[in-house]
């Protein structure tokens, strides 16, 4: 079975890294990568702890040798659960540019959901561009389509300087991208 990791490339062998479900004791070290990835919200330790615990059907970590090498947390929209919302993702720099943020999504979505995840979301800054051609990219691979709206404004922030949140929505998937054999 190809598990997402045959077309990775990068400073790291692909052989010896591992996509799986957080476990509880993954929550801290999300937490730092977070903190260190660039341009994500970090949000607080207790977060990324709170979904490794309750939320690891609809997430995944990378790990190589016991080095966190990235993450990807989500969440299914309780008002539509046909809807896999993408909370973040990032990749650790001396991992980055080599494939695994798309194949930890893949690996999210070869997972046994019913009812079946049929749409992924996720909101992103108009600066953030390796997210929206992730997304892309994504979207490419298993042929549908990408939707982009304005969600939420500059305005709705109390920090000064954040920028808007654009909805981005792939979909509708359809068996390619759940089909073990393809991720």
């Amino acid at each position: 079975m190809d598990n997402g990791l045959s077309e990775l490339s990068g400073g790291f062998n692909s052989n010896l890294l591992k996509i799986r479900k957080p476990s509880l004791e993954d929550g801290p070290k999300m937490f730092e990568l977070a903190r260190t990835a660039g341009n994500l919200d970090v949000n607080s330790c207790y977060h990324y702890i709170l979904l490794s615990y309750k939320f690891t059907d609809t997430c995944a970590v990378a790990v190589q040798g016991g080095e966190l090498a990235g993450f990807a947390t989500g969440f299914r929209d309780p008002n539509h659960p046909e809807v896999l919302f993408i909370w973040q993702v990032a990749v650790s720099n001396k991992f980055r540019n080599g494939g695994i943020a798309k194949a930890m999504l893949k690996h999210i979505l070869q997972r046994n959901f019913n009812p079946s995840i049929r749409f992924l979301e996720a909101t992103i800054t108009p600066s953030n561009k390796g997210s929206q051609a992730l997304f892309q990219s994504l979207a490419n691979e298993l042929n549908c389509s990408v939707n982009k709206e304005s969600l939420i404004s500059a305005s709705l922030f109390p920090e000064n300087g954040h920028e808007p949140e654009s909805l981005f929505c792939l979909g509708p998937l359809g068996d390619r991208c759940t089909k073990k054999e393809y991720i």
